[in-house]
């Protein structure tokens, strides 16, 4: 009886490893933007938990992995052949890849075998990237590119001096949108931007570490929302190694952790609710006092207008116009022989989400094209 006993015992540890060896030995395929196929299984899930929620990892998360910068349409193939088609600004802020293999996005569940991102056109027309902006700086001042810069240096003439300007939120698409609608005319006046690539999940921390170090988020380690600075070599490091004067003119608070700066931060002094005219008047202090070798100003307006008020909201509008008011009167104010990099972090796309109209950190396109404008004062 005790050997019989003994027996059920091993077969009952047996048929759980069992079951259990079969809840992970599933596997999908995720073509990659080349088309080449890239394995997706249990363990490839398990890398990824730090990124994950309790309804499972971000699907987008595993694109990214996979190497999609941008998404536009999204095809689920089931192990049994049926097809799921989904637009993916609809859908990349609800999908979700869960222990077993499923994947639950457009109100469904159901096992993947095969899974293929579209881009959208717009890709196939990027210029520049994010992560470009650090070696270009570099390269115009005379300085090497940060250490793990895996950016390259756009095509700008030499300058004695470097300004950087900030535009958070403003991504590609809300640019042509209020050019279309008149709202810019400072900006309109200047050459075309380019057409930019941000970093995923784009937003303003991650965006920062790429456009100070030069290097991706999969390089300079801050590749998540809660992450506040980066170990990589920045910019700031090269040019304050070099001697070099650099000034920073922030909000009220650093979004992220600069070093090697001289940091001046801008809070609502006069209780008007934000913090853009408080940066412009502090930039325009710095400019009185003597052009810094590299200086860098974040306007924060527009980034909390559209979360706030929404995208094309007459708030969000209002306050692209001030913004690009004040672009306008700090290019008159530079001294000859400048460079400036107007660029955004992201954009932003329209949601319904509590306190929020409008939010950014997703593999779609109005999140992640962004303008980059080079503008020579000689």
């Amino acid at each position: 009886m005790a050997n019989r006993v003994r027996r059920m015992s091993v077969l009952v540890l047996v048929l759980l490893f069992c079951l259990a060896g079969c809840g992970r030995s599933w596997q999908a395929t995720v073509l990659a933007p080349d088309g080449s196929p890239v394995a997706v299984g249990a363990d490839a899930l398990e890398g990824l938990a730090e990124f994950g929620e309790e309804r499972g990892i971000p699907v987008e998360r595993v694109l990214w992995t996979a190497g999609h910068s941008a998404v536009e349409r999204l095809v689920l193939t089931e192990p049994k052949g049926a097809v799921h088609e989904l637009d993916w600004a609809e859908a990349a802020g609800d999908a979700w890849w869960q222990e077993g293999g499923k994947v639950e996005a457009g109100g469904a569940r159901f096992p993947v075998a095969r899974v293929e991102a579209r881009p959208p056109e717009m890709l196939s027309r990027v210029e520049a990237s994010i992560t470009d902006i650090a070696p270009t700086a570099a390269a115009v001042l005379g300085l090497p590119a940060p250490a793990q810069a895996t950016g390259r240096a756009l095509d700008a003439p030499g300058a004695r001096r470097v300004l950087l300007l900030f535009l958070d939120g403003f991504g590609y698409l809300r640019y042509t949108e209020a050019l279309d609608a008149g709202l810019i005319p400072s900006l309109a006046a200047l050459p075309e931007p380019l057409l930019g690539l941000t970093e995923y999940p784009p937003s303003t921390r991650v965006g920062t570490a790429a456009l100070l170090t030069g290097a991706s988020s999969r390089v300079n380690g801050v590749d998540g929302r809660s992450t506040r600075s980066t170990e990589s070599e920045t910019l700031f490091d090269v040019a304050d190694a070099a001697g070099l004067e650099v000034v920073s003119v922030e909000g009220e608070a650093l979004a992220f952790n600069l070093r090697a700066t001289e940091i001046q931060l801008s809070g609502d002094r006069d209780g008007n609710g934000g913090t853009d005219d408080n940066v412009f008047a502090n930039a325009l202090s710095v400019l009185e006092d003597g052009m810094p070798d590299l200086f860098f100003v974040h306007f924060h307006g527009i980034d909390d207008a559209g979360h706030t008020h929404g995208i094309q909201s007459p708030e969000e509008e209002a306050k692209i116009q001030e913004v690009d008011a004040m672009v306008g009167r700090l290019l008159e104010a530079l001294p000859e022989d400048t460079l400036t990099v107007i660029f955004a972090d992201h954009g932003m796309h329209q949601v319904e989400e509590e306190e929020r109209l409008g939010n950014h950190g997703n593999l779609v396109v109005r999140d992640m094209f962004i303008p980059i404008w080079l503008v020579h004062k000689p």
